[in-house]
């Protein structure tokens, strides 16, 4: 239920115990992620307004879908205010929270250690509340021991907020879900088991018949199915159609594609001639110690696939690329070889967020010769006249040079050398974005 139908209702507590009475378990809504209202609290931030939004040229970001303000959720004040709202929600007696707007950290990757933190809080400080999360999948292996259940909402179909209407999924958003069903959430809970409950959409002339495909196809991942054609979920999901009844055996696809990278077909080079390709098993990859943003992983670095404007998947970012942390330190990635290789040529592959290729002021290629790091090649996006444009936001940055024999090859991006625009002006400059590495002899 909707925790506005709580609030300022006098037969709230009795209706809620009425249900619980009769076996029905009452979840109630929270957004942990976004505020409905715009709030100027303790009017720390840009304009006057409250300090935990994510601000955007002043003002702050608007869910331009719902109307609705991102927040850093490492926000302390944030933070409290959501702990106080859910003790709020609680005393009606619900049995738990549905945590809305997790799928935040899809649009501001950094705000994924503040969501973990936030949806910890609320299991320890509410120990016996049941959270239920609402998607959030590159959340979900650190929240998993705080939850007691996941809604995964357009797993079937979609919404369309333009068009007013439901929309099938294109083949790029079938592979997500299949992916995120099995590698994500299914790979999860075989050692934190929780309920997953699907909720789809459906346009109100297809609701005698359409149901059924989508249900059927649920229950092959192990999720319980629901599916109703109001996307405010003022109309109670289709009642007609009986879990009994589906012909799908339960669970039968449940890790189906487990293992895969869910990028679709490789588009690096991952021939032999690829020294990197981790499928040739020459490399052991390291990051400048251990320094990776929370929610990468160094396996994209030499995976075999790299972010284009074609198969670019904004809802991927935590597997098409690996992210250095957003700090002040020298950045770089580090290829040890099993032996001593002769090499000329490195590719580096740079990383996609929101259609922008977060490439460096300033990248060096290093190999390791007697004992120290020597520079064989560098990029400068730097004009090469005065009154020229920066070469920002490049996709792909090619490194040649003479041959040389080495164990060990490093891409090095400096302190503060991170990305720009054509005009210099910074936009990540402490981070290394990375979406593939390719080395070549």
């Amino acid at each position: 239920m909707h925790s506005n139908v709580l609030f300022g209702n006098d037969n709230a507590k009795e209706k809620v115990k009425e249900l619980s009475d009769n076996g029905t378990y009452t979840i109630a809504y929270i957004s942990v992620g976004e505020d409905t209202n715009l709030e100027v609290a303790d009017g720390l931030g840009a304009g006057g307004y409250a300090s935990y939004y994510v601000y955007e040229d002043g003002y702050p970001k608007v869910n331009t879908n719902w109307g609705s303000y991102f927040v850093d959720a490492s926000n302390p004040v944030w933070q409290q205010k959501i702990l106080e709202q859910a003790g709020q929600i609680l005393d009606y007696g619900v049995d738990g929270l549905f945590l809305d707007t997790l799928d935040t950290v899809d649009v501001r990757p950094e705000s994924l250690g503040g969501l973990v933190e936030l949806v910890k809080l609320l299991h320890e400080t509410y120990p016996e509340a049941k959270l239920v999360a609402n998607r959030g999948f590159n959340l979900l292996k650190y929240i998993s021991p705080y939850i007691s259940g996941l809604m995964f909402e357009s797993f079937n179909t979609t919404y369309d907020f333009e068009g007013n209407r439901v929309t099938d999924l294109d083949e790029a958003a079938v592979e997500y879900n299949t992916y995120v069903a099995c590698n994500v959430i299914n790979a999860v809970r075989r050692y934190d088991y929780f309920p997953v409950f699907c909720l789809d959409y459906c346009n109100e002339y297809e609701y005698n018949y359409m149901p059924r495909e989508y249900y059927n196809n649920s229950w092959k991942y192990d999720f319980i199915p629901y599916c109703t054609y109001d996307h405010l979920l003022f109309t109670a999901c289709n009642p007609n159609v009986d879990v009994k009844e589906l012909t799908a055996k339960r669970g039968e696809l449940a890790l189906s594609k487990l293992g895969s990278t869910g990028l679709g077909e490789a588009n690096a080079d991952v021939s032999e001639n690829n020294l990197a390709y981790a499928g040739n098993e020459l490399v052991t990859v390291t990051v400048d110690d251990n320094d990776t943003y929370v929610g990468y992983d160094t396996a994209a670095i030499n995976d075999g696939w790299y972010a284009t404007p074609e198969n670019h998947n904004q809802n991927n970012w935590a597997r098409e690329s690996w992210a250095s942390m957003d700090n002040t330190n020298d950045h770089w990635i580090q290829f040890a070889f099993d032996g001593e290789k002769s090499i000329s040529k490195v590719v580096v592959h740079w990383a996609n967020d929101n259609d922008t290729y977060y490439s460096p002021q300033k990248a060096i290629v290093q190999v390791w010769i007697n004992g120290s790091w020597i520079n064989v090649a560098t990029f400068s996006s730097a004009p090469a006249e005065e009154d020229g444009d920066y070469l920002a936001f490049q996709q792909t940055t090619e490194f040649t040079f003479a041959s040389v024999s080495t164990e060990r090859v490093r891409v090095l991006q400096p302190s503060g050398m991170g990305c720009t625009d054509k005009y210099g002006d910074p936009v990540r400059v402490n981070i290394m974005w990375v979406s593939e590495v390719e080395i070549f002899a």
